[in-house]
């Protein structure tokens, strides 16, 4: 695919660039036609079943004639609650060549967020899931609060509750057929600054804010990228990102049905590697949660037993001495020797052969990923270019690797993207001992604002058209490195500031940390919060001659637990990486899961601090 020029005018699209998302993806069914587009497996046990792009393409006009004839017009909305599926993406194309925006949420989603994202976005149909989401949304859904255009249920399952009389409950299949029986839609929309889509933002406090991010918005992030990655026309990926968040919708979704892309979506995330195996994917986009997990199976592999010890360490001091010589951070540098081609295939090549073997580059993003795990990724051969962005940005702001000759920086987050500036002002916070300052970004990404929230609009935004991310930053030789979130950053009591998001995301190392959260606001030392791993937690007092032999409850309770526990992440990870203000003082263990459900995380992943604050809000008045 063309490579545009960097310089280009990014402002609107030029000749020959889709003006809206559906125009793209009937671009790229032409282009395609019967390639397959989409794989995916339709229940357990089943083989993988794979829709073409003539097909999903007569799909989508198809769901824009049911769309049209439920009631909905340029300028409306449609929700969706499901999962990665053939029906999600369909939705949000046919939407979008009527001129209405999608709103996603995730399934996973408390029944009262769903309640009022629907209140606020104010949909004419909703397409859920099945009868499940339904049953939900019966419970917390008023009388009046329904769209009135009705509800899609994707499956065969009949409702085990209803919703008030009057309020339309169809199948997919019967909405589908509806629309291969009726009149065609006619001229789509083709308003490239139209909005596209509402995404809500899961905010750690208050309720979700509506961004709006229009077909340009979109599109500026897919075109800028377009070519520059070693990804081809009927190349593999494995979707497991979900949809309904703004990284894994453009990156895995609209960049990979752009650019010509067999998505073949996972069906189980616990199988992620599994899955893989069988789908044989090009490129891999992934959150840091996936690779540390990586990191972590390979690590804990290596060290089980004395041989499997020592041939792991050899083929990672061949690795790291051949990645040094070249000088090339993140990208997979070929094995050189005998000696390194043998470590290479007998260590690592059984690593990307978990991932079908032929892999040629992976993207993470949605939180900063460690520096030892990307070097970890670049030993085990594959080529890892981290990026960052928000969902307001649409979400791309910077990446590694983007450029000629992939230049990368390991520990960054990439330069700026095309059309793309970054600005960092150091006014934005109090820290007179650093050089970071807010992150605050300009160009095509940048949201239209906050659907119906002026004033949260007014907050984020400066006068000349910037975007405060609420990151913290630094720039080195055009290379953004995140050093923390601007709300979290917290100060000691001797006046140091402490960034949370890089120890916390340090411990995530260790086989004993599940989920933790680092604080200590006008403390003398910090404070970690750890949901443990059950099973590493037990190995780890049996070795040290503790008693194991209570519940994880009591475990996680126990003084000398805690205090071991603190011990041992001081040993492996503490000392070793953090500054020594920054060492923690306690260690609290919580047994039970952060989840959306006890809503201590959002449905993206992020802590709700206060909320977890609150829950040990005893053991954190006792620490000094």
């Amino acid at each position: 695919m063309q490579i545009y020029d960097i310089d280009r005018d990014w402002t609107n699209p030029i000749a020959g660039d889709p003006k809206t998302l559906h125009e793209m993806m009937v671009n790229a069914v032409s282009r395609s036609g019967s390639d397959p587009l989409f794989g995916y497996i339709p229940g357990r046990g089943q083989p993988r079943i794979h829709v073409t792009y003539d097909e999903f393409g007569g799909l989508v006009e198809s769901v824009s004639r049911s769309l049209r004839d439920r009631g909905v017009k340029s300028g409306d909305r449609v929700a969706i609650i499901l999962n990665n599926s053939v029906e999600w993406a369909a939705t949000s194309y046919a939407a979008n060549a009527l001129g209405a925006a999608y709103t996603a949420m995730y399934t996973h989603q408390h029944g009262g967020e769903w309640a009022y994202i629907i209140a606020d976005s104010e949909p004419t149909v909703l397409v859920a899931a099945d009868t499940d989401v339904l049953d939900r949304l019966c419970e917390h859904l008023p009388a009046d609060g329904w769209p009135s255009g009705g509800i899609v249920l994707v499956g065969e399952d009949a409702p085990n509750s209803r919703p008030p009389e009057g309020v339309n409950v169809t199948t997919w299949s019967q909405f589908v057929a509806a629309g291969n029986n009726s009149e065609p839609v006619g001229e789509p929309a083709r308003d490239p600054h139209g909005l596209a889509t509402l995404l809500y933002t899961s905010g750690t406090t208050g309720n979700p804010k509506g961004v709006m991010l229009t077909n340009w918005n979109i599109l500026h992030n897919i075109l800028t990228m377009q070519g520059r990655f070693e990804l081809y026309k009927g190349d593999r990926t494995a979707s497991f990102l979900p949809w309904a968040h703004s990284f894994g919708q453009m990156g895995d979704l609209h960049f990979m049905l752009h650019q010509g892309v067999h998505i073949n979506l996972i069906s189980d995330l616990l199988k992620i590697a599994e899955e893989c195996t069988e789908i044989k994917p090009h490129a891999l986009f992934a959150v840091p949660r996936v690779w540390n997990k990586l990191y972590g199976k390979v690590m804990a592999g290596l060290n089980s037993s004395p041989i499997k010890k020592r041939l792991g360490a050899l083929a990672f001091k061949k690795a790291r001495a051949r990645i040094a010589a070249d000088g090339r951070d993140c990208i997979k540098i070929q094995p050189k020797g005998f000696l390194d081609k043998k470590l290479d295939k007998i260590v690592f090549g059984k690593v990307r052969g978990r991932f079908g073997g032929e892999m040629r580059f992976c993207i993470s993003g949605g939180a900063a990923l460690s520096p030892e795990v990307a070097s970890f990724i670049q030993c085990v051969g594959f080529s890892m270019f981290e990026g960052y962005g928000l969902t307001e940005t649409s979400p791309l702001i910077s990446l590694n690797g983007w450029e000629d000759g992939h230049p990368c920086k390991l520990g960054s987050v990439g330069r700026a993207i095309p059309g793309v500036r970054v600005v960092i002002d150091q006014d934005a916070w109090d820290n007179p001992d650093s050089e970071d300052g807010e992150i605050v970004a300009y160009g095509p990404n940048i949201m239209k604002g906050y659907w119906k929230n002026p004033e949260a609009t007014a907050e984020v935004m400066t006068e000349d058209g910037g975007f405060r991310t609420g990151d913290l930053g630094v720039l080195v030789d055009g290379f953004i490195n995140i050093t923390g979130r601007v709300k979290e950053q917290f100060k000691l009591e001797n006046g140091k500031y402490v960034a949370p998001s890089p120890l916390e995301e340090s411990l995530k190392l260790s086989a004993l940390v599940e989920q933790c959260c680092v604080d200590g606001t006008n403390k003398i030392k910090t404070f970690t919060i750890i949901h443990p791993n059950e099973y590493a937690l037990r190995d780890g007092l049996k070795a040290a001659k503790i008693d194991a032999s209570g519940s994880f409850e009591e475990l996680c309770a126990s003084a000398e637990v805690r205090a071991y526990a603190l011990e041992a992440l001081k040993n492996e990870i503490m000392v070793p990486n953090w500054k020594g203000f920054e060492i923690s003082g306690g260690v609290f263990l919580d047994p039970d899961e952060w989840t959306t459900d006890n809503e201590m995380i959002t449905p993206s992943l992020k802590v709700k601090r206060r909320a977890l604050f609150d829950r040990h809000q005893a053991d954190i008045d006792a620490h000094k």
